[in-house]
């Protein structure tokens, strides 16, 4: 219930969402930055640039899927899954499996600031705090099953 009423299916909600997740993880970790030529190439307006707007929209619709089916959310595993392992292409880029917790941070502290500062105004402080908590919880799920997808490619492509 938390999860849902915290979340906006909204292609503009959706955008902003994960434009503001890897606005996280790329200030918190500039270096990510260059595993994305395309939004790397705009350098200083990379914030600003279509292609983190694409991306960003991108990772929200996956999260959008995973709410969507929250209650049989094992569903949503072998699509995680494959994700991930379409990731081990990225690998020639330098992307690594621990990049993965970037995003896991990137998910709890956006959501947080969303639950806290712009979003449902209706629910009241213990509310807030234990849907903060439920978004980690999902955001772990999403996560390992992302490494769970990368780490059997890895092993495959070895």
């Amino acid at each position: 219930m938390l999860l849902k009423a915290t979340w906006s299916d909204e292609a503009e909600d959706l955008s902003n969402l994960g434009i503001d997740i890897y606005m996280y993880i790329f200030e918190n970790n500039p270096h990510v930055r260059t595993l994305f030529p395309k939004i790397h190439q705009h350098w200083e307006n990379w914030r600003s640039s279509k292609e983190v707007e694409m991306q960003g929209y991108l990772f929200a619709t996956t999260l959008a899927r995973v709410i969507e089916n929250i209650d049989n959310i094992e569903l949503t595993r072998p699509f995680l899954y494959k994700i991930g392992a379409r990731h081990v292409a990225y690998a020639k880029r330098g992307f690594r499996r621990n990049y993965w917790e970037m995003f896991q941070d990137g998910m709890a502290c956006v959501m947080t600031n969303r639950i806290f500062n712009s979003f449902n105004c209706h629910l009241d402080r213990v509310q807030k705090n234990d849907a903060v908590a439920t978004w980690k919880k999902l955001a772990v799920f999403v996560i390992n099953n992302l490494k769970e997808g990368f780490d059997s490619a890895s092993a495959i492509a070895k």
